[in-house]
């Protein structure tokens, strides 16, 4: 398995891209990604300090290596090759890469305008049983 040894520094969005693109091409492994993401994803400490896309892209690169039991489809694992089924296809990594893209280009064209989208998405997602007053 190949081991690839995450950064002592929050990653960058250039970082995350690279390995990204790796992943979809086949050039890294699933497992090796997701143990290049874990510190940041898992660490309520690191995950802190790296701004939210990076966080998000992170999350995803963590997750991509979740396996599914083909005789039990609601279990699943950080898993390695041949351990069951992955729940993303590799469509599933190119198609992420690109959605995240196109996030970031949101965010750099009008970052006021993108958070705003976002919380008002997260709202919008809330079911109203857990939703909480505006504060005044």
């Amino acid at each position: 398995m190949q081991h690839l040894k995450a950064p002592s520094l929050p990653p960058g969005r250039a970082e995350v891209a690279v390995l990204w693109q790796a992943l979809a091409a086949g050039t890294v492994t699933r497992e090796a990604v997701h143990g290049w993401a874990a510190p940041w994803v898992e660490s309520d400490e690191a995950s802190g300090s790296v701004s939210p896309l990076v966080l998000t892209a992170l999350q995803h690169l963590h997750g991509f290596d979740l396996c599914r039991d083909p005789s039990s489809p609601s279990i699943l694992w950080h898993g390695m090759t041949g351990e069951g089924q992955w729940t993303h296809s590799r469509d599933d990594i190119t198609v992420g890469f690109a959605r995240w893209l196109r996030a970031c280009d949101l965010h750099d064209a009008d970052p006021q305008g993108w958070s705003k989208a976002i919380r008002e998405q997260a709202r919008a997602g809330a079911r109203p049983e857990d939703a909480r007053p505006e504060q005044a």
